[in-house]
């Protein structure tokens, strides 16, 4: 029996015998190693999707970035997310939603700043109250969260509904332009299965923004992680030298085998300059 690949992005229905280009990929969770995940590319937006149906329930019971903590490395991303809003326009007085939360380190991180930060996100027992939505902001970020949504469509309509006339919307997320299907184990971690359900190119990303009445203000090509000896290249390199899981970043163990790997210090020296578009940040305007 014939498979149907419908994109809930664009709309576009692949019909047999011209199935959409996919791929196998691996989870890059370690408890969840060794199992692997269908995705499959819409041949017309270029946008990726999950084509397995799983209990996510489960996958986020064992989720490594539940342990994330406020640590030295994390402030210093944080702080290259925040000049990347300033220059967007984003003031001192102005009312920031952090869509997606999570534990809530990113508002933690700005209110430490003086800035006047509040979080959401269903799954949080601090962040979780849904009185946050009923309220409108000059900034709302979506960092890590468009890409989990089963209707991405949805998600920035719920968006825009939350952000002032003139405010911003900041997303970050991966480009599916950015990921190529035919080598998947270097895109494991863009690609993130089963937790990343449909993955937005970035042309497909600044269209439904026009859609939506956004303006597309500034689009960066690498994620806000990315910077200089704690590149995304060399966090990459680091999890390869141990399981390739992203469990690996959450480790305080120390790794003899990485530091006497010479590629260490080459990518801790030039990694910067070498990450790929796989993860991008969208700056948008409400008009």
């Amino acid at each position: 029996m014939s498979i149907e690949y419908k994109c809930c992005i664009c709309g576009c229905d692949h019909q047999p015998p011209q199935p959409p280009e996919f791929a196998s990929v691996r989870c890059n969770v370690r408890h969840f190693a060794k199992r692997r995940f269908p995705v499959w590319r819409c041949s017309q937006c270029q946008s990726i999707h999950s084509g397995a149906e799983v209990n996510l329930n489960e996958y986020y019971s064992h989720y490594p970035f539940f342990q994330q903590k406020l640590d030295w490395a994390l402030r210093l991303g944080y702080f290259g997310l925040l000049r990347r809003i300033r220059r967007a326009g984003l003031h001192q007085n102005h009312h920031i939603l952090d869509f997606g939360c999570g534990s809530g380190l990113l508002v933690q991180f700005l209110n430490e700043l003086k800035f006047n930060a509040v979080g959401y996100d269903p799954y949080s027992e601090i962040h979780g109250d849904p009185a946050s939505l009923e309220k409108t902001y000059d900034v709302v970020i979506a960092q890590d969260v468009v890409e989990h949504a089963p209707d991405p469509l949805a998600m920035l309509r719920t968006l825009d509904s939350l952000v002032h006339p003139g405010g911003l919307v900041i997303i970050g997320t991966p480009n599916a332009a950015g990921i190529n299907l035919n080598e998947p184990e270097n895109f494991v971690h863009p690609l993130h299965q089963p937790y990343h359900r449909h993955i937005f190119s970035i042309n497909a990303l600044c269209e439904a923004g026009h859609d939506m009445g956004w303006q597309n203000v500034r689009t960066y090509s690498t994620p806000y992680t990315n910077m200089p000896l704690l590149s995304l290249p060399f966090l990459h390199h680091y999890m390869r030298t141990d399981d390739g899981t992203i469990d690996v970043l959450f480790d305080r163990s120390f790794r003899k085998k990485i530091w006497l790997d010479p590629r260490t210090y080459f990518y801790l020296l030039f990694g910067y300059f070498l990450c790929n578009d796989a993860d991008i940040v969208a700056v948008f305007r409400k008009q």
